[in-house]
C-alpha cells in the first residue's frame, strides 16, 4: 500500500470567487504532506458556518444556505441536515474540489474544511446581500 501519508491531505487552500445571484464558487485545493497539490483523490468533510471559528453551523429557522458540488469533485451529503450545509467531498486526482455555496437571503458565512488529521481550514468571509 505504500506510504499512507501520500494519500492524506494535510492542508488545503480555499479560494472564494465572486457571488453571482447568491451562489459563491469556491475552489478547494487539497495539499499533501510537503505542501504540494495532491496527486490522488482524497475525501474531506466540509460545512458552512456563521463564524470564522467554525463554531456555529449555518442551520436554524432563518438559514437558507446550502452546498453543492461544482464541476471538479463529488459531494456526499451528510445525513440529518435538510439544507445540505455539510457533506463529505471527494477530490479529483489532482486534489481539486469545486464547491458552490448557495445563499438566498442576506447572509455572512464561511466554508470550513475538516482534514483527516483534524485540522480545520476556514475560507475567507462570504457576504451576500439580497436585492
Amino acid at each position: 500500500m505504500g506510504n499512507l501519508q501520500a494519500y492524506m491531505p494535510t492542508d488545503a487552500t480555499i479560494t472564494v470567487g465572486t457571488a453571482t445571484a447568491g451562489s459563491f464558487p469556491v475552489v478547494v485545493q487539497l495539499l499533501g504532506p510537503n505542501g504540494e497539490d495532491m496527486n490522488v483523490s482524497a475525501c474531506v468533510f466540509a460545512y458552512l458556518s456563521k463564524d470564522s471559528a467554525g463554531a456555529t453551523i449555518c442551520v436554524d429557522g432563518t438559514d437558507t444556505t446550502s452546498l453543492a458540488a461544482g464541476t471538479d469533485g463529488l459531494m456526499v451529503e451528510a445525513a440529518g441536515y435538510a439544507t445540505a450545509v455539510s457533506g463529505h467531498f471527494v477530490s479529483e486526482t489532482d486534489g481539486d474540489i469545486d464547491i458552490t455555496a448557495i445563499v438566498l437571503t442576506t447572509k455572512t458565512m464561511y466554508l470550513n474544511v475538516v482534514l483527516p488529521n483534524g485540522r480545520l481550514v476556514t475560507s475567507a468571509i462570504m457576504t451576500y446581500t439580497a436585492e
